[in-house]
């Protein structure tokens, strides 16, 4: 059996993350409001400043134990 391994360059070069946080917040802010919107990208900045990369959904899990929406 042959395995395939993928990797994905995400450090801003193939991805504009500046651009997916703006689609993101104005998703966010259409779906579950304004407040939990902010209180998402809050965790996030705590976690980008902690791990030194943007990373979506590990917020959404760790942000899971206090509910956000």
């Amino acid at each position: 059996m042959t395995r395939s391994v993928f990797l994905f360059d995400v450090d801003n070069t193939l991805l504009d993350n500046d651009r997916i946080i703006v689609d993101l917040r104005r998703y966010l802010d259409r779906k579950v409001g304004a407040g939990p919107a902010q209180q998402y990208f809050e965790f996030f900045e705590e976690l980008r400043r902690e791990l030194g990369y943007a990373d979506y959904l590990g917020k959404l899990c760790v942000g899971s134990e206090s509910a956000v929406g």
